[in-house]
């Protein structure tokens, strides 16, 4: 599968907000269950990981989006 260079900032970034939001829920008091948040974080975590690895191959294009590497 192929994704557009462009689009990467914005899956990035939408991944650092999904694990920013579901790392506070996973705090937050009202939730019941805990784990099924943790096994979301985890794919999560996951899959950004999956994404950086491939872009790293990628000299000039880690570069410009290494600034979305952190979350």
């Amino acid at each position: 599968m192929e994704i557009k260079d462009d689009w990467l900032a914005t899956i990035l970034c939408s991944l650092n907000d999904a694990i920013k939001y579901n790392d506070t829920l996973r705090n937050s008091e009202t939730l019941s269950d805990i784990e099924n948040v943790e096994e979301w974080l985890l794919q999560l975590f996951e899959c950004k990981e999956h994404l950086q690895e491939e872009i790293l191959k990628n000299p000039t294009l880690a570069s410009r989006l290494q600034k979305h590497f952190e979350i």
